[in-house]
């Protein structure tokens, strides 16, 4: 990994990305599965990743960086 603009370790601050959002303190910054609880199980990375993906589509459509999906 590397490390945020203000120094701080990224690997660090997305395994603390914590809440619904699974941003880290980064703007636009997501983590979910092992990178944000370290290994566990499979169903757990694969049930955050979805989590996740939603956080991200609301997040960029607040944002308004999505084009609509045409019909």
């Amino acid at each position: 990994m590397g490390r945020c603009a203000d120094g701080r370790d990224l690997a660090q601050d997305l395994a603390n990305a914590a809440g619904a959002d699974h941003m880290s303190s980064v703007p636009g910054v997501f983590a979910a599965g092992d990178m944000r609880r370290g290994q566990s199980l499979v169903v757990w990375a694969i049930a955050e990743g979805r989590q996740a993906a939603r956080a991200i589509d609301r997040w960029l459509r607040e944002r308004n960086l999505l084009s609509p999906v045409p019909p």
